[in-house]
């Protein structure tokens, strides 16, 4: 006999246990949830951020004769921006300071490391000369005029490294452009892409 208010005994057990799965799979559900959002914000490597920051024209030395010549040191500071939450380690590189189509100058950056959301600030000197220049005419012309428009081409090869177990191989790409002033021996109008 059976009353409207009481059920049977096996009833309530498969009703709690039935509750208790429901219960589990919610939890698991939302943990996955969790951790897909923590994976695709904080586990995505992104590639640092890489450019020159200040230049600076030591012993620079030119003339406009029957052969027109340049030749002086650029001190410059590179800045590599990491933005991921794991550092990134670089190795040795080496860059190009080219005067219209021809290579003037060599850079070479040592290895480093940017840490986790820091900036990493690295020197670098570059001896500059017009031995490899054969368009003279376009030289004597831009000597006279007082200035030397110049670009620098650098790629970074490293790996972001997040949490130690995720190893991401990026390779930023630095160009600038900048436009040296005989007269004043100084760079002005110093760009980066």
């Amino acid at each position: 006999m059976e009353f409207e208010g009481i059920k049977p005994q096996g009833l309530r057990r498969e009703e709690k246990s039935n509750k208790c799965l429901v219960y589990v799979l919610v939890i698991m559900v939302i943990h996955g949830a969790v951790l897909l959002i923590f994976a695709s914000i904080f586990l995505r490597a992104r590639t640092p951020e890489f450019e020159i920051g200040s230049v600076k024209v030591r012993n620079l030395k030119y003339g406009n004769s029957s052969v027109p010549s340049f030749s002086f040191t650029l001190v410059t500071e590179v800045t590599v921006e990491n933005d991921n939450f794991g550092d990134f380690r670089f190795e040795n590189t080496t860059g190009s300071v080219w005067c219209g189509s021809t290579v003037v100058g060599t850079m070479k950056l040592p290895a480093g490391r940017a840490q986790a959301r820091a900036t990493e600030r690295l020197n670098a000197s570059v001896h500059v000369s017009s031995v490899q220049i054969s368009d003279t005419k376009k030289l004597s012309s831009n000597i006279s005029y007082g200035s030397l428009e110049l670009n620098s081409h650098v790629k970074l090869r490293g790996k972001v490294n997040i949490m130690n177990f995720m190893k991401r191989r990026r390779h930023p790409k630095m160009n600038c452009f900048m436009t040296l002033n005989l007269t004043g021996h100084t760079v002005k109008d110093l760009t980066c892409d």
